[in-house]
């Protein structure tokens, strides 16, 4: 996934693109993160790599589609992570994203 690549995190119109207006996400850590927080951070980013696997796809209607996966950023670094995506003219944006930290499953 584009979005996880730290070029892609660093690339404030790139991610512009990849992104809905109404974009919603609730962290791992607790914390909500709107759009304009991820663009706000978008020079600060850091280097951060992922291992991601076991992608499901599920449409929710004509435009909508929800993405399922686990990232591995460490042994002991594991999530369950869910987007839900929106078409807009034409281009996939992601709308919300959630991420449940898991610790030492594999």
């Amino acid at each position: 996934m584009e979005l996880v690549d730290p070029g892609t995190r660093k690339n404030a119109a790139r991610l512009q693109e990849l992104l809905a207006d109404e974009f919603l996400e609730f962290g791992g850590s607790g914390m909500v993160i709107r759009k304009h927080d991820v663009l706000g951070n978008a020079n600060f980013s850091g280097e951060t790599n992922y291992q991601l696997s076991n992608f499901e796809f599920r449409a929710l209607g004509d435009k909508h589609i929800l993405v399922t996966y686990r990232s591995i950023k460490s042994a002991v670094e594991i999530a369950y992570r869910s987007s839900i995506w929106v078409k807009e003219g034409g281009r996939w944006k992601m709308l919300h994203h959630q991420s449940a930290v898991v610790s030492g499953i594999i």
